[in-house]
């Protein structure tokens, strides 16, 4: 047997026999009133990619009986058994229903003394979440894997149910079996099938005419667009990055949205990079997502990680209000779902500042993915850990303080960004080695920032969190939250951070005007780990204040920590100044927070009673 620690590959599969013996009863079947609507897949080809890096970084040896192999990838020759039923109204594939596939694949997983062999898969759906899902049982019965986060699609064309880009993540079952709980839901790597389709006699297979015919309805022509994250599901270590004496973890979510309108909100427009000019912007427009990584500590919030620009590229339409058939449009109700393999796909993967967070605009000529400007990519992230989101393994590892983990969606034309986000708290354990487990809490809609200061918090106690909006003057939103804590003896600890959401100018200074007294315990904090591009701290023209260096404002999807001790200077809510980058549309803009205020003389004499 070969020990494999890449890419392993089962090109293998599935004949056409009747629905197998295996295959248990299915309830939604029954419930389905058409039965030109119950379609099913047989025959075709299966693919099982093991991530290059995830079995060395948990000490997991795979190896591969009797198999072809070529290059990084192992084959094994199909079992012809199986098909798979799903329901498909107007040719649309909905959900998996009933049956099995399976396919010879002789494999062997090793650790520490633990060892889980099996000959064959079995594919089989399972029904126990919002999404279509599969499950993959070995010949003792047992089931090892999950099968999530599924594009999933008919193309009628060519007569095949298209199942790509599904992540493979180990059950409760194998993680056991492997001597560690917490690689329950460790994902593992990707699964692809392909299937002849088998279509029943009388089946619609396109949707026609009804509501459809009025469709689409664009954000353009007045119809109001608002797209919502809906969860991250899964976090997961997709390598690692070493520089000088410090080690990085990559970290890589999936996640999945939905369209918040229903029939008399607009449809968005959800085409590839490179794919052509599509309506209604005449372009390649298609969402993105991003993540971030925070940590609570000491009183202060701090951001620790920062992805790139993950570029959406298709949606499957479930769950929907309306599905009017076009995988590159989410329709009115309709909910997508991407992977951690699809988030960390090396050609969907660039960097943030191609893109304005405020329009959502992006010009794939010309880009990171089109090095000569001649509109075809030739270019992804291939670079060790390029435009990943990396955190310094130490800094997971602070005594005392809680993580949080965020993704946003960008939506051109989208009204609220700020149900487009969501975080999880986590807590981040290194269970050997490289490898790292990120158990989540419950997820929740919204910013990360107003969970370390709730927006609705009174100013009296201390605390306070503000949000600065200006669409009128093409500006964008940043939140302000502050904490403070009287010391005792005259002095207020200051602890502020802002997050500039989508203003794609940036943000380059904050001061204090009307304060120039006495501060000590200056603490700025950004997410680069480079302390030769902080801000600097200090008074002018009699106000204190931090400002940048030309190497480093404020970019969009950042959140930066400004902490201090006044003398003497209580907090008060004060107007505050926030310098803006070069070319936006006003300089400076203010808001009201607590702040410190003019300093108390007495006390700073030492003379308080």
């Amino acid at each position: 047997m070969n020990s494999l620690t890449k890419a392993i590959a089962l090109a293998t599969m599935i004949g056409a026999i009747s629905a197998p013996a295996w295959a248990g009863p299915d309830t939604a079947r029954a419930a389905i009133s058409d039965p030109t609507t119950i379609w099913s897949a047989r025959g075709g080809g299966a693919e099982f990619k093991i991530h290059r890096s995830i079995p060395q970084d948990m000490q997991l040896e795979i190896s591969a009986g009797d198999s072809r192999r070529q290059g990084n990838s192992v084959s094994w020759s199909g079992l012809n058994l199986g098909s798979l039923e799903f329901h498909a109204p107007q040719g649309q594939f909905e959900d998996f229903l009933n049956g099995a596939m399976a396919f010879d694949a002789p494999m062997t997983f090793e650790r520490l003394g633990n060892k889980v062999s099996f000959d064959r898969l079995f594919i089989e759906p399972r029904h126990d979440g919002r999404y279509p899902m599969l499950q993959l049982r070995d010949d003792q019965g047992r089931v090892l894997f999950y099968a999530r986060q599924i594009h999933v699609f008919t193309d009628n064309a060519k007569q095949r149910l298209v199942m790509e880009r599904m992540d493979i993540h180990m059950t409760e079952a194998l993680a056991l079996l492997l001597g560690e709980p917490l690689f329950t839901n460790q994902y593992l790597g990707e699964l692809e099938l392909e299937a002849n389709l088998n279509i029943p006699a009388g089946a619609q297979r396109e949707v026609l005419g009804g509501t459809c015919a009025e469709r689409p309805k664009w954000p353009t022509q007045g119809f109001r667009a608002d797209v919502g994250l809906t969860d991250m599901g899964f976090l997961q270590d997709t390598g690692q990055v070493t520089v000088g004496p410090d080690t990085f973890e990559i970290i890589t979510p999936s996640s999945s949205l939905k369209n918040l309108e229903g029939l008399d909100g607009a449809d968005v427009p959800w085409y590839r990079k490179f794919m052509g000019d599509f309506p209604p912007h005449n372009n390649d427009q298609h969402p993105y997502l991003i993540w971030n990584m925070y940590r609570f500590v000491d009183n202060r919030m701090e951001q620790i990680g920062v992805s790139g620009l993950k570029h959406a590229f298709l949606t499957i339409n479930v769950n929907c209000t309306l599905n009017c058939g076009n995988s590159h449009i989410l329709w009115p109700g309709c909910e997508d779902v991407y992977g951690i393999g699809n988030n960390d796909s090396d050609g969907d993967l660039g960097p943030r500042h191609e893109v304005n967070p405020r329009t959502g605009v992006f010009d794939s000529t010309g880009s990171f993915f089109d090095q000569n400007g001649d509109g075809v990519m030739d270019n992804s992230s291939s670079g060790n850990g390029e435009n990943r989101m990396r955190v310094l393994r130490s800094d997971m590892q602070v005594p005392g303080a809680e993580y949080y983990f965020e993704s946003w969606y960008i939506v051109r034309d989208d009204v609220d960004i700020f149900n487009s986000m969501g975080y999880h708290p986590v807590t981040p354990n290194n269970t050997s080695g490289n490898n790292w487990a990120y158990q989540l809490d419950a997820f929740k809609v919204g910013a990360v920032l107003d969970n370390w200061v709730s927006p609705s918090t009174d100013p009296a106690t201390g605390s306070q969190n503000v949000t600065y909006q200006d669409l009128a003057n093409d500006m964008g939103h940043f939140k302000l939250a502050v904490r403070t804590e009287d010391l005792g003896n005259g002095n207020w600890r200051y602890n502020y951070t802002m997050m500039n959401y989508d203003i794609e100018h940036g943000v380059t200074g904050i001061s204090f005007p009307g304060f120039d007294g006495v501060t000590s315990s200056v603490l700025f904090h950004d997410p680069d780990q480079d302390a030769g591009n902080d801000w600097v701290a200090g008074s002018s023209g009699g106000s204190f204040g931090f400002n940048a260096p030309a190497a480093n404002p404020m970019n969009w999807g950042t959140a930066y920590t400004f902490s201090f001790v006044a003398e003497g200077a209580p907090p008060v809510v004060q107007t505050i100044e926030v310098s803006m980058g070069a070319g936006a549309p006003q300089s400076t803009v203010t808001v009201d927070i607590l702040a410190p205020g003019t300093p108390d003389l007495v006390l700073l004499d030492g003379f308080e009673g």
